[in-house]
């Protein structure tokens, strides 16, 4: 069989492609979820129950889809998750994603569990950067890192809270893709979010958010920005899809801070719906790993546009002039009925 250009792949030929490049360590790393992978799938599904509202008879044919995200302006609403276990598919992978995403001119968040530090990420990538910290690995060296990324000009920094149990794929709890150490859990208390806001002045972002009532309590202990994620189904299994537990989260903070989401997204079409639904932008996280796992820094390029091309495509045929026009008047709910959500 002929392989297509990478140019005329869909994400589906990319993710072949990555299957049979990447090492196959990696590939099991990246595709695995928590035991049975109920939350991986329903991530997935419960998008699905958003359809468009479709309008034609308007001028719109380029909207702008770049947004303004901790005082930095980016070419997209889609930004690259925090990955740890990008070093397994190669020791350059860490700096190709970086160079990826300042090519397309979307942000960073780096993984306290990657090989880079905060200095290395600065070094690969022109690309805003925002450090997410892992407290299994202690305030000292949390801080140390956050202090770096001060220095250095990131966006902002935060802490990935919800690892309350460690990663878990199917029924083993993998060692650590950053040092080979068995993996641990940590206590998730809001004192941790006032000490790291005593320690900068760069906003902190909190990510693991999946009810109102963490919610809450996040941002009464001072986050800048909260990130609705199940950690791609990799934590708790049977848990609620990151985008059903959205609407929660928003009624619950309502405007005080930008949300975000994370886990599930594969097409353009999810970004626009969690838009849709409140999202001020969502983090990409497998398919980047599918990205450089086929092709290097071009198939992260690769990735990146067809999510912009399938952005722009959509805010097209709902009559959407840009991002910030995005509301939930273009979505209906897939219950049988069409209902337009209010």
């Amino acid at each position: 069989m002929v392989e297509k250009p990478l140019g005329q792949m869909s994400l589906r030929e990319i993710r072949e492609l990555a299957r049979l490049r990447m090492p196959h360590e990696a590939w099991e790393h990246f595709m695995g979820a928590a035991e049975s992978g109920a939350t991986l799938r329903r991530n997935q599904r419960t998008f699905r129950r958003y359809l468009f509202r479709q309008k034609i008879f308007h001028d719109i044919t380029k909207p702008d889809i770049s947004i303004e995200l901790f005082g930095r302006r980016i070419a997209m609403p889609a930004a690259i998750a925090p990955i740890g276990s990008f070093s397994l598919i190669g020791d350059d992978t860490e700096r190709q994603v970086g160079e990826a995403a300042a090519r397309v001119g979307t942000m960073i968040f780096a993984s306290h569990a990657a090989h880079s530090s905060v200095r290395d990420w600065a070094r690969a990538t022109s690309a805003p950067i925002v450090f997410m910290g892992y407290l299994s690995r202690g305030r000292e060296a949390v801080l140390d890192q956050a202090k770096q990324a001060e220095e250095l000009g990131f966006a902002a920094v935060g802490i990935t809270m919800d690892v309350v149990q460690p990663v878990k794929l199917g029924s083993v709890v993998p060692l650590s893709t950053k040092d080979g150490k068995p993996r641990r859990g940590q206590t998730a208390s809001p004192k941790d979010i006032e000490w790291l806001k005593r320690q900068v002045s760069l906003p902190v972002v909190i990510k693991g958010i999946m009810s109102g009532e963490d919610a809450r309590t996040a941002v009464e202990a001072g986050a800048d920005a909260l990130i609705v994620s199940n950690h791609g189904g990799r934590i708790l299994d049977f848990n609620r899809a990151a985008i059903e537990a959205f609407p929660e989260v928003a009624e619950a903070v309502g405007k005080k801070v930008p949300l975000l989401l994370d886990s599930g997204i594969r097409s353009g079409g999810d970004i626009v719906k969690a838009l849709a639904l409140g999202a001020k932008a969502v983090l990409v996280g497998r398919p980047v790993g599918w990205g450089v796992g086929a092709a290097g820094v071009e198939g992260v390029v690769r990735v990146m546009d067809l999510l912009a091309e399938e952005i722009s495509r959509v805010l097209i045929m709902t009559g959407t002039a840009s991002i910030q026009e995005v509301s939930k008047s273009i979505l209906i709910r897939d219950d049988g009925a069409g209902h337009r959500l209010s």
